[in-house]
């Protein structure tokens, strides 16, 4: 009898279920920083549709939902919903013009998510960015040069782009990197790479004017605290899968992109990333102007 009710109870739709039991478990397998920002916003929308329902949340970047008042637990059992947005019903490539998060939010029966990612940092983390910038006159840009390697460096930005955005930018701003120890510092900017780990990251990126990247988790940690960003899209995939209302984008549109692939592992680009080597430094100071932001004493 015990076994029929149960197979009965999975039968019901999924919405009727978190409602009769109160409790989910999200899995995101090997999740990456971002993916885990994105977990971590469906959780929120969960708790706002379903009030006190428990969320545990498997597989992911764990320190990310530190203190994160939508989650009730972490762990590590391959168990839960998937929310993989590579594959199932609902993935990327088969989302109507979808964002991530409602992509993700789909799979457990949620429409019109608020589309924006959520971090609670302690006030340690906010005295340590504060620690950090307190002797800083000029307004701050943070800049992130590099993602993991799952897209082979096809979101890569030259060096002598970043050197010369820097330098361009020398009088009015101060930048600060971010990133791994193993990236190559930028002259000219504050060399921060390896110095603290991603929510300390997130926490100097709070700090700045605005943020200066690639797609990666530090856009989505910009996302997070609300600082405006710039981010630098390149042909590889499109800003139409993220929409975060703080972040714009540089975007080119060349006749092989995007290039994305779904869950898969991407080959070198054969065409020597163009997409992103047709981005030039004074693309950037247009979007800054675009902006509003102070570019006059640039000094080429």
């Amino acid at each position: 009898m015990q076994n029929l009710l149960k197979k009965i109870f999975n039968l019901l739709p999924l919405s009727f279920q978190l409602l009769l039991k109160k409790k989910v478990t999200l899995l995101y397998d090997m999740a990456g920083f971002g993916d885990t920002l994105l977990v971590a916003a469906v959780a929120r929308e969960l708790k706002k549709k379903y009030g006190k329902i428990e969320i545990t949340i498997n597989r992911t970047r764990s320190e990310l939902l530190d203190n994160n008042p939508n989650v009730d637990r972490v762990g590590k059992r391959y168990s839960g919903i998937d929310l993989n947005y590579h594959y199932g019903k609902y993935n990327i490539e088969n989302n109507d013009g979808n964002t991530l998060i409602q992509v993700m939010c789909k799979k457990v029966s949620i429409d019109n998510p608020e589309n924006l990612v959520d971090i609670y940092l302690t006030k340690d983390e906010i005295q340590y960015a504060d620690m950090h910038t307190a002797n800083i006159k000029k307004p701050i840009i943070t800049i992130h040069t590099t993602s993991n390697n799952f897209d082979n460096s096809r979101k890569f930005w030259p060096i002598t782009y970043w050197e010369r955005i820097v330098y361009m930018l020398r009088n009015d701003y101060t930048f600060i990197q971010l990133g791994n120890s193993n990236e190559i510092p930028i002259h000219g900017s504050i060399n921060f790479l390896g110095k603290q780990n991603i929510r300390l990251s997130i926490a100097l990126i709070k700090k700045a004017k605005f943020h200066l990247g690639i797609v990666s988790s530090l856009m989505h940690g910009a996302a997070a605290v609300g600082t405006p960003a710039i981010i630098l899209f390149g042909g590889f995939e499109r800003f139409a899968l993220h929409q975060y209302k703080n972040i714009f984008p540089i975007e080119t549109y060349t006749e092989c992109s995007p290039c994305i692939k779904a869950n898969k592992k991407m080959p070198k680009c054969p065409f020597q990333n163009r997409c992103m080597f047709d981005i030039t430094p004074e693309m950037v100071i247009d979007k800054m102007t675009l902006l509003g932001y102070n570019v006059e004493e640039i000094k080429v």
